[in-house]
C-alpha cells in the first residue's frame, strides 16, 4: 500500500421492499376496512337505540351479518332498477304497437337515400337537387389533351319494364315519377324517365314499357356498378288516392362476367346485356341493361332536310350496336295518327338520343314501320369517332332526312377542363 494512503471498509446492508403482493394485500384490506366502516355507519344511523357498534371491536360473526345485510341491500336495488327498465320496454313496445308501421320498401329506400347523403351531400348538394352537371358532347367540338379522356365502359340502358302489378291495380296505368341513375363519376341523377302528374304515360298489358328520354350523358362503369333511384306513381282520381307504383334504391350489378373480369384486373372484349327484376310497393320492375366496353358516347339527331314528314307513317326510329345488334335502343315511337315535333329548321324532337358504341365497332340508326300498306325499312351505318360529327343521308317517302351523330370520349376523372366542378354546378 501506497505511503499515505488508508482503506476505509463499509459494511453493505440490503434495502426491504415489500412485494406487489403484499401491497395489493394491504390495499385490499383497506378497501374493505372502509366498506366496514360505512356499513357500521349506516348500522348505527338506521338502530338509534342499540348500542353503537365499534369498527375495531366487531367480531367475526357481526362482520359476516353486516356483510350479508348489505348483499341483501344490493340485490333489492338492482332487482328494482331490472323490473324499472323491463316496466319502460313493456310501455315502449306497446307505444310501438300503437304506431302504424314504416312500410319495408319505404325504410330500405330511407337507408339508400341517408347512405347518399352522408357520402356525397357536402360535394354535390341535396339527394334530389340538381341533376348531373356533366352533359353529352362536352368534348366533341374540342378534343382534350392525352390523358384526360379515353374510350371506357359504360353502360347502354335499354328498357324499363313493369313487369306486374298487384293490390287494386288495373291496366292500364297512368304511370308519372322519375327513373335515374348515378354512376361514379358525378353523383347527381341522371335522368332516364320523368313525368308529372299532369302528363302521365298510359301503359297497357300489351305494352308496358316506360318511354326512355335519357340518360342525358352516358353513364360510366368505369369505378363501379350503377345506382338507380325509381319513384313511381300511378294517377287516380284526386291526389290523395294515388298509388305508389314503385319506390327502389339499389345497386345495378350488370353483366356478372364483365364484372367479374373487371375485378381482376382483366380488359373485356365483349359487350353484354342484362336484365333484372326489382318487386317493390305494387309492382316488380323489369331493367333491362348492358355494359358497352371500349365504348364513345354518341349523340343522335334527325333532321329534315327536304321534302315533308309523310302522312299516316307510324313506326320507330332505334339505333344498336354491331356487337349486340338484337338489343334496340328506342329513339322515337311514332304512331299513324301522330305527328313528330319539328323545329324550325327540320330538327325531329327524339325521345332519346343518347347511346354508347364500341370504339372499335358500328352505330346503326334505323328507321321501320308502315307507309300506308307499305313497309318501310331504313337504314344508315357509322364507324365510331373519337370526336367531330358525322352524317348520314336517310329518306322515307318523299321525305329526306340527315341523321347526325356526334362522337365523344369519356372523361378520366371528374371535374376537368371542359366540364364545371360539382361546387360551382
Amino acid at each position: 500500500m501506497a505511503r499515505g494512503s488508508r482503506r476505509t471498509s463499509r459494511k453493505m446492508t440490503k434495502t426491504e421492499y415489500p412485494s406487489v403482493l403484499d401491497a395489493m394485500d394491504a390495499a385490499m384490506n383497506q378497501v374493505l376496512e372502509e366498506q366496514m366502516e360505512g356499513l357500521v355507519a349506516r348500522w348505527n344511523a338506521e338502530n338509534p337505540d342499540a348500542t353503537p357498534l365499534v369498527v375495531e371491536a366487531l367480531t367475526e360473526e357481526q362482520r359476516e351479518s353486516l356483510e350479508r345485510e348489505h348483499l341483501a341491500r344490493e340485490v333489492l336495488i338492482g332487482q328494482a332498477y331490472v323490473d324499472k327498465m323491463a316496466a319502460e320496454d313493456m310501455a315502449r313496445l306497446e307505444l310501438e304497437k300503437t304506431k302504424p308501421k314504416k312500410d319495408p320498401d319505404e325504410r330500405s329506400y330511407q337507408y339508400y337515400r341517408e347512405n347518399w347523403e352522408w357520402k356525397y351531400a357536402e360535394e354535390f348538394g341535396s339527394f334530389e337537387g340538381l341533376n348531373t352537371r356533366i352533359p353529352a358532347m362536352c368534348f366533341t367540338d374540342k378534343p382534350t389533351k392525352p390523358g384526360v379522356t379515353n374510350p371506357e365502359r359504360s353502360m347502354q340502358i335499354f328498357s324499363v319494364k313493369v313487369e306486374e302489378i298487384y293490390g287494386d291495380l288495373h291496366w292500364p296505368l297512368d304511370v308519372f315519377g322519375i327513373v335515374a341513375v348515378r354512376d361514379d363519376l358525378d353523383h347527381r341523377r341522371n335522368i332516364i324517365f320523368e313525368r308529372k302528374r299532369d302528363n302521365c304515360q298510359t301503359l297497357n298489358e300489351e305494352d308496358p314499357y316506360l318511354v326512355l328520354t335519357g340518360p342525358t350523358r352516358a353513364p360510366l362503369t368505369l369505378f363501379g356498378p350503377m345506382h338507380f333511384d325509381i319513384t313511381l306513381k300511378v294517377k287516380r282520381s284526386n291526389e290523395l288516392e294515388d298509388k305508389d307504383l314503385s319506390l327502389l334504391g339499389f345497386r345495378y350489378e350488370c353483366c356478372k362476367s364483365i364484372n367479374y373480369q373487371a375485378s381482376k384486373g382483366e380488359h373485356a372484349l365483349r359487350s353484354c346485356v342484362s336484365s333484372q327484376k326489382h318487386r317493390s310497393k305494387l309492382s316488380t320492375l323489369e331493367l333491362t341493361c348492358g355494359i358497352v366496353v371500349s365504348s364513345i358516347e354518341a349523340t343522335i339527331s334527325v333532321r329534315i332536310v327536304g321534302g315533308s314528314w309523310p302522312d299516316g307513317f307510324s313506326g320507330l326510329f332505334i339505333a344498336s350496336t354491331a356487337s349486340v345488334s338484337h338489343m334496340r335502343v328506342l329513339l322515337l315511337n311514332i304512331g299513324d295518327k301522330d305527328t313528330p315535333v319539328v323545329a324550325a329548321d327540320g330538327t325531329i324532337e327524339l325521345s332519346r338520343r343518347v347511346v354508347s358504341v364500341e370504339s372499335f365497332g358500328e352505330l346503326r340508326v334505323h328507321a321501320a314501320g308502315w307507309l300506308g300498306s307499305q313497309q318501310v325499312d331504313r337504314e344508315v351505318f357509322f364507324q365510331p369517332l373519337e370526336s367531330g360529327r358525322s352524317s348520314r343521308s336517310l329518306k322515307v317517302g318523299s321525305c329526306e332526312m340527315e341523321v347526325t351523330v356526334g362522337w365523344c370520349l369519356f372523361p378520366l376523372c371528374y371535374p376537368t377542363d371542359g366540364i364545371p366542378s360539382p361546387k360551382n354546378g
